[in-house]
């Protein structure tokens, strides 16, 4: 399935991926498919007659010796809606309740075809839970947050986002075509009982980190460009003595996009860090979304859940809830991101600075004193690239043992989370602004103008290569050229727009099916 707000998804439990995940988020149909309907409907049979789960799941919570009392899946559901904070995005809602459908379409969870498809039914009707964002520790499940979602399928309450955008503190399903689930005991527990808004939130970032680090690769290959950076340090031959798979890629992704420039390697000095090493680190970073990719691949089709059915062993006790392999990619993806972006920012920087940029002006305008030019947007990216840092310190590290001590390590994945989105939103908008810094340089090198010692020469300009002239067209279809000061905010605006459409990839001209993160 191409993702796009029309595709219709086919659920399966085997083959979600992170653009499928994205495609619902913002519309995307999802029918559940026909071998996952008999996988779930055998392990449904095999808890069927199984109703002392939720009690003996209190047994061990509470101890043995807890009172006695009958199965109640609906307020079992309703003691654990306890998350507070900012409501999470719609999208993110949806994402998460694509993402556990996908886990009970596994067909191990013990969970009727009919509640998935129920759902499923709920994302396709346009009704979206309002889900808090903070309360999850990432063990024995995101419980808080995917309680809200139970809710709701439930008819237990809960407030919800309609098609119109309209927010309801109680829905009322039966409006929009939908009958509540009656959840079996093992449903009231299996959908709660995994680390789903971890998977979601992961399957989400992983998603537009790939955007930001296409869009820092094409900035990249502007700024080598308009800085006439000696591409040697390109070199196949050299980046493959190394042997990492992301150097090589980068490597050759600069060298296509700067292929047929007159104007790269100007002879001089090895050139910084930020330019000849740039395939180290964006390698650096592609190999870690490539990782993250595959972890969270792995736990959409996973059975994060517990406890579960295997056909040659029954129902069986296991950690699977614990989010620690997601958490600790994302953790890993925002140090990788952060690295990424520190890099980009000093390219910025570089641009920005006369003595350093190589007969381009100080803040890239003619006329520096009467104008600010640029400079202030290097602020911007320096405070964006500062917070970047304090964001990635690894969530995955910290664990508060919760309920007792029984579950006496936990994961905090959703924090891992939703500080990845965070710091992908500033790492867009550095991206952004070395493209907008790098289209200005380029600017004056297409038309041969140059400034030596305070004076403005002119001279024939030297070809530039196709690839970066695609991308810096791109640009400039959102901000024109910078002569004279202006408001700043609008143009930093729209070139991170460009990064969160897709628009900043190696085929810059190229447009996204999603143009939203």
């Amino acid at each position: 399935m191409a993702p796009g707000m029309s595709a219709t998804l086919v659920l399966n439990g085997t083959a979600l991926r992170p653009d499928h995940v994205v495609a619902v988020a913002h519309g995307a149909r999802v029918v559940l498919g026909g071998e996952a309907r008999r996988s779930m409907a055998g392990s449904a049979h095999a808890f069927g007659a199984d109703t002392g789960v939720l009690e003996r799941k209190r047994g061990q919570l509470l101890g043995r010796d807890a009172a006695p009392a009958l199965a109640d899946p609906e307020g079992f559901i309703l003691s654990h809606c306890s998350a507070v904070g900012a409501p999470l995005p719609v999208p993110i809602v949806r994402a998460l309740i694509v993402c556990r459908a996908n886990v009970l379409a596994v067909g191990a969870s013990g969970v009727r075809p009919e509640t998935v498809q129920a759902m499923l039914d709920l994302l396709n009707a346009g009704v979206t839970p309002v889900v808090p964002s903070q309360g999850s520790v990432g063990a024995a499940g995101d419980l808080a947050p995917l309680a809200q979602v139970a809710r709701v399928l439930c008819g237990l309450g809960g407030a919800a986002i309609l098609p119109d955008g309209a927010r309801v503190d109680r829905v009322d399903l039966a409006a929009h075509g939908l009958t509540p689930v009656r959840p079996t005991p093992k449903e009231a527990l299996s959908l709660i009982n995994g680390a789903t808004l971890t998977s979601a939130l992961a399957a989400v970032a992983v998603h537009r980190a790939q955007r930001v680090r296409d869009a820092l690769v094409t900035a990249c290959a502007m700024t080598m460009e308009a800085l006439r950076a000696d591409l040697r340090c390109l070199s196949p031959g050299g980046i493959a003595l190394r042997g990492h798979p992301g150097g090589i890629r980068v490597a050759r992704e600069l060298r296509a996009m700067l292929a047929g420039s007159e104007l790269a390697y100007a002879g001089r000095a090895p050139d910084p860090f930020s330019l000849r090493a740039a395939p180290a680190v964006l390698g650096a970073l592609t190999d870690a979304i490539d990782h993250a990719y595959a972890i969270v691949v792995r736990e959409l089709n996973g059975a994060c859940d517990n406890p579960i059915w295997i056909e040659d062993e029954g129902v069986v006790e296991v950690g699977n809830f614990h989010g620690a392999p997601v958490a600790l990619a994302l953790d890993y993806l925002r140090a990788a991101v952060t690295q990424a972006v520190t890099q980009s920012e000093r390219r910025t920087y570089r641009l920005c600075t006369g003595h350093l940029a190589g007969e381009l002006p100080s803040f890239l305008v003619e006329g520096t004193g009467l104008n600010s030019g640029l400079m202030l947007a290097q602020y911007t990216a320096a405070s964006l690239a500062s917070e970047c840092k304090g964001l990635s310190h690894p969530a995955v590290v910290d664990s508060i043992p919760t309920v007792q001590h029984h579950e006496d390590h936990v994961s905090m994945g959703p924090i891992a989370g939703r500080l990845t989105l965070r710091l992908l939103e500033n790492a867009a908008d550095i991206a952004g602004i070395e493209a907008l810094f790098a289209a200005q340089a380029l600017d004056f090198r297409r038309a041969g103008i140059r400034f030596s010692a305070g004076e403005r020469i002119v001279e024939a300009p030297l070809a530039g290569a196709p690839g970066v002239e695609r991308a810096r067209k791109v640009v400039r279809e959102q901000v024109a050229h910078w002569d004279d000061d202006q408001i700043l905010e609008p143009c930093l605006s729209a070139v991170g727009a460009l990064v969160r459409a897709g628009r900043l990839g190696q085929d810059a001209s190229a447009t996204s099916n999603v143009e939203k993160w």
